[in-house]
């Protein structure tokens, strides 16, 4: 039942790509061909002079949160290597965003203490004014040197089109071999953040010897009209996207103190916030500091700001941009010139 569950995984997968070859292949190119489109598309803008509301503008996006591995079967055993890609496609352009990608030789290890996918992505905000298409194609690497004694862990496309309700949902995904499970929400009316840098510029001793954690929390948020008269209310939220998390491993001091984050773009509501915490570990993986700053989001521009941590001093520099929601309309404005 598994081999013959597999088959069938790998047909269905086969036959979405024609169909999306056929829909898209002149137009889009290849369909292993990634996102071109820049999360920083709108970044340099001067305020109030974008020109194109066809090609960028405040959409609902798809955020995705996390992706765990919650159950592996069908002979399987903990802990698993890992390889593969995990990608969404939405309508700005057709093209894989990528959010999670390994090869074989850096396949990634889950155990039943730590089944979440490191995300490296999405590359700039999935729009989610239509389905998107989400694929996952992972294999199991085998005990031996030979890409043959690997083992199909799932091949699957579908189409999403949202949970109901405006919290996180979690989109289930399971064979003969697994359960994946997806932490998604949709952001509305999103503008882009881009963590481009995030320094120590000023320590005693170098903070992260142990590991630290980069997270963020995009909160949403509202107007509400009192007798004083209108007032920002920000909608606590207990969702954090992780940017970097190296608990077992120290983070080596890099040139001038830049840490390298796994993953960088975030959705963000226009009258919401984004909140960017981060920590350090100590040698028994406790946390020993804390530290966060909070940004309230542009339609294009630079945000920077410090904090500490510990007796360390970070800056954070944010990039803003709207949404890129059509490729075809960027490169028609370019073209007149």
């Amino acid at each position: 039942m598994p081999t013959r569950r597999v088959a069938y995984e790998a047909k269905k997968f086969a036959s979405h790509v024609r169909v999306w070859e056929s829909a898209w292949g002149e137009t889009c190119g290849f369909f292993t061909d990634s996102t071109a489109l820049s999360s920083m598309q709108f970044t340099h803008y001067t305020p109030g002079h974008i020109s194109s509301q066809g090609a960028g503008s405040n959409p609902a996006t798809l955020q995705v949160l996390s992706i765990k591995l919650v159950k592996v079967a069908g002979g399987l055993q903990w802990p698993l290597f890992v390889y593969g890609m995990v990608a969404v496609r939405d309508v700005a352009d057709h093209n894989r965003n990528i959010l999670f990608s390994r090869g074989r030789s850096e396949a990634l290890e889950l155990t039943q203490d730590d089944p979440f996918f490191p995300l490296i992505g999405p590359s700039r905000a999935i729009v989610f004014t239509d389905l998107v298409d989400i694929e996952i194609q992972l294999k199991v690497k085998g005990g031996g040197t030979k890409a043959s004694q690997d083992k199909a862990l799932i091949n699957y496309v579908s189409n999403y089109g949202g949970a109901y309700g405006p919290g996180a949902s979690t989109l289930s995904v399971e064979n003969s071999f697994c359960t994946l499970e997806l932490c998604l929400q949709t952001v509305k009316r999103t503008v882009q953040a881009t963590i481009m840098l995030v320094q120590v510029v000023k320590h005693g001793s170098w903070p992260f010897k142990y590991g630290g954690r980069v997270a963020c929390s995009p909160l949403s948020g509202e107007l509400m009209f009192n007798d004083s008269g209108f007032t920002h209310i920000i909608n606590p939220s207990s969702n954090q996207i992780v940017l970097l998390d190296s608990k077992i491993e120290a983070m080596p001091e890099c040139f001038d103190g830049y840490l390298y984050l796994s993953r960088q773009v975030v959705s963000v509501e226009i009258e919401g916030v984004l909140d960017i915490v981060i920590q350090t570990y100590s040698k028994s993986g406790d946390i020993a500091a804390h530290g966060h700053v909070r940004f309230r989001p542009n339609y294009c521009g630079i945000s920077q700001d410090k904090f500490a941590l510990g007796d360390a001093q970070v800056l954070v520099t944010v990039a803003w941009s709207l949404v890129a929601t059509s490729k075809r309309e960027i490169v028609a404005e370019r073209s007149i010139v």
